[in-house]
């Protein structure tokens, strides 16, 4: 077996242990092609949460110091944003070939989820699970992938985030307990 095939055999068994059991996989497979990723979504029965990642995204042509997938997560009820947001991050991960940073911030003049304030998304480490989920090794201890989630984020916390940081931000989700897995969320600032 390649490396390539043990490290994606080793993300599934990671992203189950965190995520869930599986409950799709959608394939990148086009009538013109392959994208360069499948999505698969996750499923946590209690709080209800569906998690949506790509696989492959970590072997396509890209800049990164360690190769990198994709996530995010929402109640059950808006996994289809979930889904909508991977796929447009993974595809601007793709178009530019340079993959994210931690506390990269993309913003849209008008909201990217219809009848709600959320306009941008914020790339981050996962505020759920932590580092040991952000980070995969492989069987020897070496770091083989990075995950990086998405966060939608509101035009408010957009303009924090750009005067105070990231960092501030997840204080202030913390203090007033905002609830990141609703994109239907007030703004925490």
């Amino acid at each position: 077996m390649s490396d390539g095939e043990n490290t994606k055999l080793d993300l599934i068994e990671h992203f189950e242990r965190y995520l869930g059991e599986i409950h799709k996989v959608y394939s990148g497979e086009q009538p013109d092609g392959h994208i360069g990723y499948d999505l698969v979504e996750y499923h946590v029965p209690e709080p209800g949460v569906t998690w949506v990642a790509t696989n492959g995204l970590r072997f396509q042509p890209i800049t990164t110091m360690v190769a990198q997938e994709l996530v995010c997560g929402l109640w059950d009820q808006q996994g289809h944003v979930a889904h909508h947001l991977v796929v447009s991050m993974a595809s601007l991960v793709l178009k530019n070939a340079q993959g994210f940073e931690y506390d990269r911030l993309f913003a849209n003049d008008v909201p990217i989820v219809e009848g709600t304030s959320i306009e941008g998304v914020l790339a981050c480490p996962n505020p759920v699970y932590g580092q040991d989920f952000d980070l995969v090794h492989d069987a020897s201890g070496k770091l083989r992938i990075q995950v990086i989630t998405l966060v939608p984020i509101t035009r408010a916390e957009i303009g924090f985030v750009e005067k105070e940081g990231a960092e501030m931000l997840w204080e202030v989700f913390r203090l007033n307990r905002t609830n990141i897995l609703d994109v239907t969320r007030r703004s925490a600032v």
